[in-house]
């Protein structure tokens, strides 16, 4: 199998769950709506575009391996926001703070510090994803790439490459790492041993009988249904602990 891996890691981050009401924590690792949303990004896809981001999530298989988890913190964070009205768009920061009523917004968000990751994506059989547009892509991006939030932009170049590989373990095993990125490992503190999740269906999924470790199965929402209506669904999600078999 043809692999695509890329590294994704930032100063300040946040890997959002399903954000209700005033608590807006996160997850450990980014989702696959946010890594194929970044990928969208740096194809200066539109999110309004349902057609492109629709081929991206039926025509790729996600994998992200987690090399440093990072530090945890919350942020009492305080906005304003105009009041939704229909038909009403606020094109700038500075329309907003012009409308006639403003409301305050106060929510706790859990950020990661330093966290870095490694991310494979690799074409499902009836994709129709040009692999080769999505490399040149992360090489010079069309928007601006953040790690979940527009605050928290990247701190290293994604450095996509090709790898080909019989599984998941042999892709991440087979990308050798730029000297930044092992320059950013050594001064941060890296995960204790290898932490990989995946897309439950995904083929060369790890076989803990012949690598080690254990594998967990959970359900994550964030498959893409609509980016326009910000809906996502389930998805079944496996993750492979490095480690002595369970």
């Amino acid at each position: 199998m043809r692999f695509l891996l890329f590294t994704l890691y930032a100063p300040l981050g946040s890997m959002g769950e399903i954000a209700v009401g005033e608590r807006r924590m996160g997850w450990a690792r980014p989702g696959r709506s946010a890594v194929l949303g970044l990928v969208a990004a740096a194809m200066g896809v539109d999110r309004g575009d349902e057609d492109a981001h629709r081929a991206l999530q039926e025509g790729l298989y996600f994998a992200v391996r987690t090399d440093a988890p990072g530090q945890s913190f919350t942020d009492y964070h305080t906005a304003q926001a105009p009041s939704a009205r229909r038909g009403a768009t606020f094109a700038t920061r500075r329309a907003e703070l012009a409308a006639d009523k403003l409301n305050t917004v106060l929510s706790s968000r859990e950020w990661r510090t330093d966290s870095l990751f490694t991310v494979a994506l690799w074409p499902r059989p009836d994709g129709t994803v040009d692999m080769d547009a999505i490399k040149a892509a992360l090489e010079e991006p069309r928007f601006v790439l953040y790690l979940g939030r527009k605050s928290a932009p990247l701190g290293l170049p994604p450095a996509p490459r090709f790898v080909d590989a019989d599984s998941i373990l042999d892709a991440f095993a087979a990308r050798e790492r730029k000297d930044v990125e092992k320059a950013v490992l050594a001064r941060i503190a890296a995960g204790d041993g290898q932490v990989i999740a995946y897309d439950g269906d995904a083929p060369g999924a790890p076989d803990p009988a012949v690598v080690g470790g254990q594998i967990l199965s959970i359900t994550r929402r964030d498959a893409v249904a609509s980016r326009t209506r910000w809906q996502f669904q389930d998805r079944a999600e496996s993750i492979w602990i490095e480690g002595p078999a369970a």
